[in-house]
């Protein structure tokens, strides 16, 4: 007959469940400040400053920080700690290069593997905002926008590019959004979503891929723009 754990056991598994939450909920709410770039491009985070606005203890945000830091959202240098991922034209452009290439080799195997009843669907997540085009919310075209290019992914049905764009979204989701606050840049995506769609329900491979990539591929000098933007917004004062 099994023997029940003692109390003590029990005690210190719930010690150890709390403790993997806490773990959670703290990586959440740094990843977020990460997102939106609260720690400013090379700023070294203070850990003991962070962990006293969380309410928690040094435990939780230094095992944040690291993981984090395997996501691709903060650097660490080793002795001196923890540092907020800088901004440059270059790491945009090399994020947007990436974003292209993975999401021009979903295309190709949605082609091949969707149903059309996914394929109408994937489409339905775009086109029930097209409202949001009249109304000029650009801050909520680009949420669409983002849930748009992962429901693509997702009919790829290859788990290592859905969870690769799932991060990857994550760290360039500041730069989409300055990208869309042009209202010409927002009127291109709508007229490059309707293309990519067409594309995508006539299975036209070639066609689908060669469009997403120039739709998503920031050339030098967009990159140099939107990077400039993002500095300006970050650090009042610099000039855009």
């Amino acid at each position: 007959m099994t023997r029940g754990r003692s109390s003590g056991e029990k005690s210190a598994a719930t010690r150890a469940v709390r403790a993997a939450d806490s773990v959670e909920r703290v990586y959440a709410r740094i990843k977020d400040f990460a997102i939106d770039y609260r720690f400013r491009p090379g700023e070294r985070i203070n850990e003991v400053e962070l962990a006293a606005e969380l309410a928690v203890s040094r435990t939780p945000v230094r095992a944040a920080l690291n993981r984090l830091q395997r996501d691709g959202f903060v650097t660490a240098v080793p002795n001196k700690g923890f540092f907020a991922r800088e901004l440059t034209p270059e790491a945009v452009r090399d994020l947007y290069e990436l974003r292209a290439a993975i999401e021009r080799a979903a295309f190709v195997l949605a082609c091949e593997r969707a149903t059309d009843a996914e394929i109408e669907a994937a489409a339905e997540a775009w086109t029930r905002h097209s409202n949001l085009k009249d109304e000029g919310s650009w801050a909520k075209i680009a949420v669409a926008d983002e849930s748009f290019h992962r429901a693509l992914t997702k009919l790829s049905k290859n788990a290592q590019m859905i969870g690769a764009l799932e991060g990857l979204c994550a760290r360039i989701r500041f730069f989409r959004r300055i990208d869309l606050e042009s209202a010409p840049r927002r009127d291109r995506t709508y007229h490059e979503h309707d293309a990519i769609i067409d594309a995508l329900r006539r299975r036209d491979a070639a066609d689908g891929a060669s469009l997403l990539e120039r739709h998503i591929t920031l050339s030098s000098a967009h990159a140099i723009e939107v990077a400039a933007r993002g500095l300006a917004r970050l650090f009042p004062g610099t000039a855009a």
